[in-house]
């Protein structure tokens, strides 16, 4: 039983440490995660919408360096270092959208703002 009842509250715990978020990005828009956290961060990002995305960090330093471009229905696991911020750039004329899964630092500021 102790041990049921520790493997329980191990697996609640870790549903705990995770966000999960079905992220839509509008047209022309970047959506951008995290900056001036004190924690790193991973990202599992998968591309569910129709068309292409591009995910960069920016430093807390400041330029940002692009990581990739996802097209529909690809994905990839991303670490961004303390203080960065994640940046999903829509250059499209259609709305993108993506499924996040975020480990790590999660007192992350997020907001959709006009593309760079």
């Amino acid at each position: 039983m102790k041990r049921y009842l520790l493997y329980i509250t191990l697996t609640l715990l870790s549903a705990c440490s995770t966000l999960k978020s079905d992220l839509t990005v509008q047209p022309g828009k970047q959506f951008r995660l995290g900056g001036n956290q004190n924690g790193a961060f991973t990202v599992q990002l998968k591309n569910t919408g129709q068309v292409p995305v591009t995910v960069s960090e920016q430093p807390a330093t400041g330029q940002s360096v692009v990581l990739g471009t996802f097209r529909p229905g690809e994905g990839k696991t991303v670490r961004f270092a303390a203080g960065s911020a994640a940046l999903v750039d829509n250059a499209t004329d259609k709305s993108a959208r993506l499924y996040l899964v975020v480990t790590g630092d999660k007192n992350l500021s997020m907001k959709e703002i006009s593309r760079q």
